[in-house]
Parts: structure tokens; sequence; C-alpha cells
């Protein structure tokens, strides 16, 4: 029996259909979707061939193909949102830390500003290794 064209690019349009309905995320990551795309492409190869198993072959192959690119596509896009997240961390970490400094900062600005007091400290003649110390008075601050 005769194939007409249309049904032809029926079963191909089809086909890619279900290979990329077969390629999402959630499948892309194994064994499975390996077979399942294989499968697939197989089929969708015999059909479109008139029932030749070379075509069947090359179909499968081209699944097997299609599902190692979604594979690494769905890798390559994971490895770039893990390291968007590291970023984002990152930047958020260095935030808090900015932060933390200014607030380290106003805190002593306000203890600062308290009077500061000199407090007068009478210091009596000494001998200090032998050289004499006159009395003098020092003055200490105190908050």
């Amino acid at each position: 029996m005769k194939k007409r064209p249309y049904e032809r690019i029926a079963w191909l349009c089809g086909g890619l259909i279900c290979m990329a309905g077969m390629t999402g995320c959630s499948t892309a990551g194994g064994v499975a979707s390996d077979l399942g795309l294989s499968g697939a492409g197989g089929v969708v190869g015999y059909q479109v061939s008139d029932g030749k198993v070379g075509g069947a072959a090359a179909g499968a192959a081209v699944g097997y193909l299609a599902s190692k690119a979604a594979r690494s596509e769905v890798g390559r896009l994971q490895t770039e949102a893990e390291k968007r997240g590291y970023d984002r961390a990152l930047n958020q970490a260095v935030k808090q830390q900015y932060w933390i400094i200014q607030n380290q900062q106003s805190s002593r600005e306000t203890q600062d500003e308290s009077p500061a007091r000199l407090v007068p400290v009478v210091v009596p003649e000494t001998k200090i290794n032998g050289v004499a110390q006159n009395a003098h008075v020092e003055y200490l601050r105190v908050q």
C-alpha cells in the first residue's frame, strides 16, 4: 500500500512533536529519554521510509541524538541556574556585611556623642630605674 505524501508529512510532524514532548526537563536526564526518543525516532523513520529497516535505524539514531542534545542543554541550563543562584547569594551576603558595618559605625557615633570628662589624677614623686620623676598631674578621659 503506497502512502500519500501528506501521510508521510503527518507522521514526520507527529514524530517530531512526540520527540519534543519527551525531551522535557524531567525526562531528559536519563536512560528512559534515550530509549523513548530512539524508539519514537525508529517508528517515525520506519513509517516515513515505507517500512524499510534502514529508515527505522536512521530514525532511531536521530532520536538518540535528539535525546543527547536535550540532555546536554538541560545540563547547561542547570549549571547556569546554579551559577546565578550562587552569584545572587554572594551579592546578598555582601549587602548584609555592608549593613552590619554601617550599623556598627552608627552605634559608635551615638556612643561618642556623650560628653567626656577629664578627671585629674595626681602622680606622686617616684623613682623609676634610678631616675627621679617629679610629682605632676595627669588628666584621664572618662565617659
